[in-house]
């Protein structure tokens, strides 16, 4: 019970500000952002990186694969699992809701005075809403938060950098990366759940 209410709190927070930054925040912090200085791009650039979610299956799959059937250790490669899940899991519902919202970027903004959503629109690279680095980056602190509660402040520290950096470099709006912020601990705590449900140990 604990944790749903959880999870509605985190929804209804995020879904608050999304929509508080839709109508006041998005455009005057996105021309903002415009203006800044090279070196603070550069160094928003680097940390951007981070929130791909290809480098953690490059990381964790192989690790996955020698600890459950090379070391057997059975503990270890159930909290790598849980990790990896929670992220395509988040991945798979970013997509999904890309192609729905359909949202233009910033740079649709600056080139053409388009802000808004274009619903069903095909090919979500070019879409804004969710930011899918602050969904993966926001994945990743809350399942290291499961699973290791001593390292919540630095995890979710990260995420919150990964967020800021997407803004920063006018690849998404705030109310992308609050929304992606949301959906990355909801879906990490609907993964939660079923490992519960099914007596998964992950402590």
């Amino acid at each position: 019970m604990k944790k749903r209410w959880i999870a509605a709190i985190v929804l209804l927070v995020c879904f608050v500000l999304a929509a508080l930054s839709y109508n006041y925040w998005d455009i005057p912090l996105a021309y903002y952002c415009r203006a800044l200085s090279q070196p603070v791009l550069d160094i928003a650039q680097i940390v951007t990186i981070t929130g791909e979610a290809k480098w953690y299956y490059i990381l964790f799959v192989p690790a996955y694969v020698v600890l459950r059937f090379v070391r057997k250790n059975k503990l270890w490669s159930m909290r790598i699992l849980f990790i990896v899940l929670s992220i395509s899991a988040s991945g798979l519902i970013n997509i999904l809701i890309k192609w729905l919202a359909g949202r233009n970027r910033p740079m649709n903004l600056f080139n053409n005075g388009q802000f808004g959503f274009d619903y069903f629109r095909v090919i979500h690279e070019s879409t804004s809403f969710p930011s899918g680095h602050t969904v993966t980056a926001f994945t990743l602190a809350a399942a290291i938060s499961i699973l290791f509660p001593s390292l919540r402040i630095p995890a979710f520290a990260f995420a919150v950098a990964v967020g800021m950096s997407r803004i920063l470099i006018t690849a998404h709006y705030l109310s992308d990366v609050l929304a992606g912020a949301g959906i990355g601990i909801l879906c990490t705590l609907v993964v939660k759940y079923f490992f519960d449900r099914y007596n998964v140990e992950l402590a």
